[in-house]
């Protein structure tokens, strides 16, 4: 996850659905927007779109020079090459050289009724006192924290807590530490502290939790999916002899006469 890429993408002038789209790679890579090899199916979950659209948002994403994906190269060295993901590079140059706005480059200019006219003709594009399409605004750092954070509990004491904690430290570095609490394994939703404790408390900097003893819940839990993995696994294992059975009985071959008539003398 960088923080920083994702700042950079939300100051990007794209259209929503595109900047959804390359918000969920950044939250995959590199601080320098390497090493994003998030499947088409997550993109399209966590930016609530069909891969269709993830697929086509993508192209015209590397059309305009934001992202280049290397198809097949992402995963691990021990995952199958075709099950291997693409893998993106986000284009920090561009991110940060985009802050000419699209009339600009496009030369047009509006009028103070905020209807556009074309340098070319002259003419207006749209009606006179037409509404102005609201800009959209990248979430503030709070929202930013309160999205991430994994206990909802009294915001408004949270946001004053972390306006405060921003005098100390940056955004990315509560965003970091927020972030690695929440995925932490042995972080206990029971006592997971308020975000305005948290906050108040500087726990960004915290080390991971240290491993602990799973409460009479947690231990069922662990039971109940050990048991499960047992059944299936017997079950495979059972169908598995069963099939090698059958595969011996209709390769097997009645014994010859004369060898038979030979042992059934030596046993008298």
């Amino acid at each position: 996850m960088s923080i920083r890429v994702m700042s950079e993408v939300w100051k990007t002038k794209l259209p929503l659905t595109e900047k959804m789209v390359l918000l969920v790679i950044a939250d995959h890579a590199s601080d320098d927007g390497t090493e994003a090899w998030p499947s088409q199916a997550t993109i399209g979950t966590k930016a609530s779109v069909s891969i269709r659209t993830v697929q086509r948002c993508v192209n015209s994403l590397q059309e305009q020079g934001y992202l280049r994906m290397e198809k097949h190269m992402g995963g691990s060295k021990n995952c199958r090459e075709d099950r291997r993901p693409h893998r993106y590079t986000i284009n920090l140059n561009k991110l940060r050289g985009d802050t000419v706005t699209v009339r600009e480059i496009r030369g047009d200019i509006e009028d103070i009724n905020g209807a556009t006219m074309t340098t070319g003709t002259g003419r207006l594009s749209r009606p006179k006192n037409h509404p102005i399409e609201p800009s959209l605004e990248p979430p503030k750092g709070f929202d930013l924290f309160w999205n991430i954070y994994p206990r909802k509990t009294a915001k408004k004491d949270a946001e004053q807590a972390f306006n405060k904690a921003l005098i100390e430290v940056s955004l990315e570095v509560i965003l970091s530490g927020a972030k690695r609490f929440a995925d932490d394994p042995y972080r206990h939703p029971t006592f997971t502290p308020y975000p305005a404790t948290w906050l108040n408390q500087g726990r960004w900097s915290d080390e991971p939790l240290p491993p602990r003893e799973l409460t009479i819940e947690e231990k069922k839990v662990k039971e109940m999916k050990a048991s499960e993995q047992r059944r299936i696994r017997d079950k495979a294992d059972s169908e598995r002899i069963d099939k090698e059975y059958e595969i011996t009985r209709r390769n097997a071959r009645s014994m010859p006469e004369g060898i038979r008539e030979i042992i059934e003398a030596s046993r008298r």
